[in-house]
């Protein structure tokens, strides 16, 4: 039975089939060829896996974070990442990382964090010299930093899978996110020195404080956010409405750049993406229950601990599975489907399931970068004019960086759990 559900699932996704269907289409045919389980349970089990009121914030991060690309905020993130950073070594470098982590803190979402940037920051360094293999394998994988920065879209759908709090995942991605920024930082300054760039003349005090005042309003979204989560003011998904209205009001109102014959697109692609992400959550929570109702993840635990019992062994044997995962699925089915099935072995043996959360999630993060359904990569082609070939060839160094980031990730779970520790004891 379980060769047959992966059989059908991978010869589906083989010929091209969406990922939605793919799903719905597995758990058709096996349930229609046992013909002891009536076939309207499909669409009442995606119902069910969807009709989840945490599932309710990723339309709301979606437009928010329209809202916020829309309404200017990436250029003036950009304008300040200039300015704190751009007199360095690889000044133009440092930039473009430094304004992922900032535009992450308020989209929660990989590709538009590379949408909202990339489209600025791909053309500004080519201008300045920059080579563009580089330029684009480094702001490709920059841009991932999006669904690990919180709020992380990822997280909530991880969070809502497996039962975790959203409020401990928000603050366990902190951490990892500024260390992943941080190397891919440290990568620009190495690649700097080897092609010989300088120091460039610091800005003046004013310029930086211009600078950050115009984009006060964009980085106090996240300052609201998650202080009104830890404080208990309002749950994740309750931030998710005030973050649209935030959004609406800068876009409108501060920044004045967002008028009313803009609203109709903003939401048609807010929707559009929304509706994609669900779709495909509905179709892998109708996926997972087939697999639970054959007694699958028991069995898979019952033969993983055969082959390991330590918590070494299990988190690599996880992380390569992930990784290899990432490479066929997006992210939302990969921790939908893989998540479920992980954590409660991963927490058989002692790991802490929020921690596990965050390695599922930089797994998620590479499998983003990664052929043949790489996700940024298809952004990246489109905001630069490369084939993806040559995308998927030129985030390979700083893909490097991702993975020795997993790593110690992985195996230093500090890194993961201080700040939820110093948050909820």
């Amino acid at each position: 039975m379980s060769a047959g559900i992966l059989g059908i699932l991978a010869a589906a996704l083989l010929v091209g089939t969406p990922i939605f269907v793919a799903l719905a289409l597995t758990v058709f045919v096996l349930l229609g060829w046992q013909a002891s389980v009536p076939l309207p349970v499909v669409p009442q089990r995606m119902f069910a896996g969807i009709d989840n009121f945490t599932l309710m914030s990723i339309p709301l991060f979606i437009l928010a974070a329209e809202l916020m690309r829309i309404g200017g905020l990436a250029e003036r993130l950009v304008d300040l990442a200039r300015v704190l950073v751009g007199w360095f070594p690889g000044g133009m470098a440092f930039a473009a990382v430094l304004a992922c982590v900032f535009f992450a803190s308020v989209s929660g979402s990989s590709p538009a964090t590379l949408a909202a940037i990339g489209t600025i920051m791909i053309p500004a360094m080519l201008a300045a010299g920059y080579d563009k293999r580089f330029t684009v394998g480094l702001v490709t994988t920059a841009g991932s930093l999006g669904i690990v920065i919180p709020p992380s879209i990822t997280l909530i759908i991880y969070g809502a899978v497996t039962g975790t709090s959203i409020g401990r995942l928000f603050a366990a991605g902190i951490l990892p996110g500024i260390l992943l920024g941080g190397m891919l930082a440290a990568y620009c300054y190495i690649h700097a020195r080897r092609t010989g760039m300088a120091f460039a003349l610091p800005p003046a005090w004013r310029e930086c404080w211009q600078a950050l005042r115009r984009a006060a309003w964009g980085l106090g979204l996240p300052v609201v956010l998650l202080g009104g989560i830890y404080s208990g003011i309002f749950t994740p998904t309750e931030s998710a409405a005030i973050a649209c209205v935030y959004g609406l009001m800068v876009g409108v109102i501060v920044y004045r750049q967002i008028g009313l014959t803009d609203l109709g697109s903003i939401l048609r692609n807010a929707g559009l993406l929304s509706a994609t992400l669900l779709l495909i959550t509905a179709g892998a929570s109708a996926f997972s229950w087939l697999l639970a109702s054959q007694g699958i993840p028991a069995r898979l635990a019952a033969e993983v601990l055969t082959l390991s019992d330590s918590r070494f062994g299990l988190l690599l044997l996880f992380n390569l599975v992930l990784l290899v995962a990432g490479c066929f699925l997006d992210g939302a089915s990969a921790v939908i489907i893989l998540a479920p099935l992980m954590e409660p072995i991963a927490r058989s043996v002692g790991v802490d399931p929020v921690h596990f959360g965050i390695v599922t999630l930089i797994n998620v993060e590479i499998g983003m970068l990664t052929p043949p359904v790489g996700l940024n990569l298809f952004v990246a082609c489109h905001i630069s004019g490369l084939p993806i070939t040559s995308v998927a060839r030129a985030v390979l160094p700083s893909l490097g960086v991702l993975l020795l980031g997993l790593v110690l990730i992985t195996y230093v779970p500090w890194i993961s759990m201080v700040i939820p520790g110093l948050i909820y004891g």
